[in-house]
């Protein structure tokens, strides 16, 4: 058995990430930007009004100006200021030549075509050309997952269609003869597959493409040829028969497909018989058949890895320290544990409580997990209200 850290490594080792593609910007939340975006013009592209008021000359401020036009955002004064003149502005329109200030219209007076300015000792009230962005400057850096902002910001930018990360595309295999689909009654020693549904959330959540699920018996033939019928993929997920017994056919199957095994047991708890593998580009992966362990390691290597096909970015599971809460707390095994917890924000700070999980194969004790906590090894112990690392999870 190998140390989580060790396996992980492993992982980069065959790790290639993915290519580029160009999206248009409707398609791009959540991709990583590969290309940096810069601006195509100064941001504003003209001294532009801060407020509604009246564009005119600071020294003309203390008297009766007449009012020669107007200037709104998108419609411009093509004039030019003269002494004792002034313009109606709205926010965002050109300031006119001559101009150098704007005062906000609740400190003028006006009647008619006159205005009286009421308090003319304020701010300029002019957002300067360039003053946001110039030409040619970074708005979106490479590297950058794409959310809402970023969005925004390339598109004032004018790039309609980024080049990101080609999201990895991800197959699913689930093995088992006791599996039937969620929506059959088991019978007999059957089970309802639930690997299916999980795997497909957490890859759909993080923003990959599952481009192909299927179900098949616990037959080597019936696998390959399964596999073999699934779409191009970057990474192969294969749930259940990642051990050793008479019916566990992942491992003899990865060997069939031409696939090099780099470890199949690892030091931790759950998930000790997790699979790895490389043909190529395309990675494999073995996942132990219970639901938890199925959790545990998703969250421990395959969401990294998806994010490090996207972003080059190698690090580990980030860490972040919460108060360990009431609740069930995880015994000291001799393997690396990883236990299950629900983190929530209290008080400005996490606190962190372990599920009650009766076995790894207790789905239904997964619910509200969002993190998993480390145990340390044998003599250590936890207690409630020590302050713990914990590893935040999608």
């Amino acid at each position: 058995m190998i140390p989580v850290h060790e396996a992980w490594h492993a992982i980069l080792a065959h790790a290639r990430p993915t290519g580029t593609v160009r999206l248009p910007l409707g398609n791009a939340l959540g991709r990583v930007l590969r290309t940096a975006a810069r601006a195509d013009a100064d941001s504003p592209p003209f001294d532009a009004a801060a407020m509604d008021g009246y564009a005119l000359r600071r020294t003309d401020a203390g008297r009766a100006l007449r009012v020669i036009g107007a200037a709104e955002a998108g419609s411009a004064f093509t004039g030019i200021l003269g002494a004792g003149e002034c313009v109606r502005i709205l926010t965002g329109a050109p300031v006119p030549a001559g101009a150098d200030c704007v005062v906000k219209q609740e400190d003028v007076v006006r009647t008619g075509d006159s205005v009286q300015v009421l308090r003319h000792d304020g701010p300029d009230f002019i957002r300067r050309s360039g003053e946001n962005r110039r030409r040619g400057d970074i708005v979106v850096p490479a590297g950058t997952r794409l959310g809402p902002p970023e969005l925004a910001a390339l598109a004032a930018a004018g790039i309609g269609e980024p080049e990101v990360a080609r999201a990895p595309r991800c197959a699913h295999l689930v093995t088992g003869n006791e599996l039937v689909p969620p929506d059959r009654t088991p019978t007999g020693a059957q089970i309802r597959d639930s690997n299916s549904t999980l795997i497909a959330a957490l890859l759909t959540r993080l923003g990959n493409e599952l481009v192909g699920q299927t179900r098949v018996r616990d037959d080597l033939a019936a696998a390959q040829a399964a596999v073999a019928a699934l779409p191009a993929h970057d990474v192969l997920l294969i749930s259940g028969g990642a051990s050793v017994g008479d019916l566990d056919i992942a491992r003899p199957l990865l060997e069939a497909l031409g696939y090099t095994l780099h470890f199949h047991a690892l030091n931790l708890r759950p998930g000790k018989p997790l699979v790895f593998a490389s043909r190529g580009a395309q990675l494999a992966f073995v996942l132990p058949g219970n639901p938890v362990s199925h959790w545990v390691v998703f969250q421990l290597f395959i969401a990294p890895l998806l994010d490090y096909l996207q972003t080059g970015a190698g690090a580990a599971p980030a860490r972040l320290t919460g108060r360990l809460a009431e609740g069930r707390v995880p015994p000291p095994d001799t393997r690396q544990t990883f236990w299950p917890c629900r983190a929530v924000i209290t008080q400005g700070g996490y606190d962190l409580t372990p599920l009650p999980l009766a076995s790894s194969g207790d789905s239904a004790g997964l619910v509200g997990a969002n993190a998993l906590l480390p145990v340390p090894p044998p003599p250590g112990s936890f207690a409630t209200g020590q302050f713990v690392e914990f590893i935040p999870c999608p």
